[in-house]
Parts: C-alpha cells; sequence; structure tokens
C-alpha cells in the first residue's frame, strides 16, 4: 500500500521519534508505534490515494476518448452536408476551406467534454440520495468505529463506490481515524472544500483554450480570405483589358471575401455554443461541491465524537492512598 500525507497527499515521508514528517507540506502525523506494530507510518489516505489523485474535479472525463467521438460527430455531420440541398448554411461549411473543418472539429470536441462532464456529474449525484454514515446505534462515532464505518461506508456505496462524495467521506474518516479529534476533522473537509473548487476551475483549462482558439482559427481564416481576396484584385487589375478576364477576376476577390467573413462568422457562433454550456457545467459542479459540504456537515460531523480521556482507576487510587497512610504512620513516631 501506498503511504501519503493526508493533507497534501505527498508521498516524500520522513520518519521521527514517534511521528511521520511530510517533506511536501511540512506537517506531521503520529507514528504506528503508539497504535500498530511495526515501523510503518499509519496509513495516512485509503489505499486506492493514486485512482483518486487521477480523479481530478467531480464531472472531468478523459480529453483523449472525447477527442474521438468529438472527429466521428463531424465526419458524420459533413456526410449529412453533404447529401443535403445546396445552401447558404451547407455552403458556409463546405466551400469555405479548411479552417471551417477544423472549427467544427474543436467546437464538437468542447461539446462533448462538456456533455460528458454533466453525466458524469449527474451519475455522481445518485450518492447524495444514500445513507453513508453509519454511526453506532447512539447515533456517534468515535476513533475507533472509524475502521468499521469505513467498511460499513464501502458496502454501502455500491455503483457509486468512484464517486466524489465517496471518496470525500473516506478521506474524512482515514483523517478521524488518525487524528483522532473533531475539530481537525472538521478543518480537514474545509481545506478539502477549498481545494476541490480549484480543482473544478482548473479542469476547465482545455475548454477556456477550446473558447480561445475556435476564434483564433476565425481569424486564420480571414486572414486566408483577405490574402486570396488581395490577390485576385492584383489579376483584376492585369485584367482590366478584357470584360470577361475582370469578370473572372472580381469574381475570385468576392470568394476570398466571402471566405474571410464567413469563417470569422463561423468561428464567434461556435464560440458562443461553447461558452454558454461551459458556464452552466461549471456552475452545476460548484452546486455539486456545495451539495457535498452539506451533506458532511449534516451527516458526519455531527456523529463524531472526540476519544474520551482515560479515566483514573478508582481503585488504583485507592491503594496509593493507604499505601501513603502506611508511610506516614511508620515514620510518624521516629520524626516524634
Amino acid at each position: 500500500m501506498e503511504l501519503a500525507c493526508g493533507y497534501c497527499e505527498g508521498t516524500q515521508l520522513e520518519p521521527g521519534d514517534g511521528v511521520v514528517r511530510c517533506l511536501d507540506c511540512g506537517r506531521t502525523t503520529l507514528a504506528p508505534a503508539a497504535r500498530d506494530a511495526g515501523p510503518r507510518a499509519v496509513p495516512l489516505v485509503s489505499p486506492d490515494v493514486r485512482r483518486r489523485r487521477a480523479r481530478g474535479a467531480p464531472g472531468e472525463v478523459a480529453s483523449g476518448p472525447a477527442a474521438l467521438v468529438a472527429i466521428v460527430l463531424t465526419v458524420l455531420f459533413y456526410g449529412l452536408l453533404r447529401v443535403l440541398p445546396s445552401a447558404r448554411v451547407t455552403d458556409l461549411f463546405l466551400d469555405r476551406g479548411w479552417v471551417p473543418y477544423v472549427i467544427t472539429g474543436v467546437a464538437a470536441w468542447a461539446l462533448v467534454l462538456l456533455a460528458a462532464r454533466l453525466v458524469r456529474l449527474r451519475r455522481e449525484g445518485q450518492a447524495l440520495a444514500r445513507q453513508l454514515v453509519h454511526p453506532r446505534p447512539d447515533g456517534t462515532l468515535g476513533p475507533q468505529d472509524a475502521a468499521a464505518a469505513l467498511a460499513a461506508l464501502q458496502a454501502s456505496a455500491q455503483g457509486v463506490e468512484d464517486s466524489f462524495l465517496v471518496a470525500r467521506l473516506e478521506r474524512a474518516l482515514r483523517h478521524f481515524q488518525t487524528r483522532r479529534r473533531v475539530v481537525e476533522v472538521v478543518e480537514y473537509l474545509t481545506a478539502e472544500s477549498s481545494a476541490d473548487e480549484g480543482r473544478v476551475d482548473a479542469s476547465y483549462a482545455l475548454v477556456r483554450v477550446f473558447v480561445w482558439v475556435v476564434p483564433t482559427l476565425g481569424f486564420i481564416g480571414t486572414v486566408i480570405g483577405i490574402g486570396a481576396a488581395v490577390g485576385g484584385f492584383s489579376e483584376t487589375l492585369e485584367a482590366a483589358r478584357s470584360l470577361e478576364g475582370m469578370k473572372a477576376s472580381i469574381g475570385s476577390v468576392t470568394g476570398g471575401l466571402g471566405v474571410a467573413f464567413d469563417t470569422t462568422l463561423l468561428a464567434l457562433v461556435m464560440s458562443i455554443l461553447i461558452m454558454f454550456p461551459a458556464s452552466a457545467v461549471q456552475r452545476f459542479e460548484e452546486s455539486f461541491l456545495t451539495e457535498i459540504d452539506d451533506y458532511c456537515t449534516e451527516h458526519l460531523i455531527p456523529c463524531l465524537r472526540d476519544e474520551p480521556a482515560a479515566s483514573v482507576d478508582g481503585a488504583l487510587v485507592d491503594a496509593l492512598a493507604e499505601r501513603l497512610a502506611a508511610a506516614l504512620r511508620t515514620t510518624a513516631p521516629e520524626s516524634a
């Protein structure tokens, strides 16, 4: 099992006298010598730490499969356009050079990513309707009960074991098992909430790149069209002696301007079609994180109880008192 820091999930751990120090964030935690045999560090995170690192944000999906789906959809879209009667819309996609093909492919890639994120987010939301925290019959959960609660969590999370909520609860219970204080679990969940918000925002980097790339491709098409128009205009000047030559050259000028303006129009429209769904899906993910925070606040935190302080044995106290009294009675005559 891979060991990692319970705060930053770093794997650079330095054992010390009863504690283990993380070299990445500088924080320490108890070594297992106090509770487990052997020189290993306490399992600070769940055994599937490597899987959770790769999960990313709640709705994040792999971009490679989405790219393949986007290519297939683009091919089908252009195949459908070719069988349709010629119209302004079909000419906009088919008769404006290679730039509209790339714009359509990139836009399809972005939309497939957003659709996949939304599907995964809806699937993860199913975990919110389940009872995943299993305290003792009295409704409390102590550090010594964390292992049983983890086992019950894994048993009740069948079908949603990879959900973001289950991972959050698992990390919190393991942290409680290690630190054994409710206040530290609360601080840990607060830090996790902030970190998850950052992950969600960072996971939209590729979509933001697409929003930037699509207008750039439109500008490239504009430059190509204007370059063709300028070249056609020079041919018009050379063909000014012939009326037929002027008609042909003027056609090349207007065709180049048509490519310039149409590619820009297509790029701007595609950018709008990406920005609005991206904003909506991101808002859904942020709302989902808020629901996870509320779930932990309502179902987990109220059940946790700190480890009780060690109680003093009354019989032992009485025995010590009797020995002290006997010692005083023995020394009293001598002092007198």
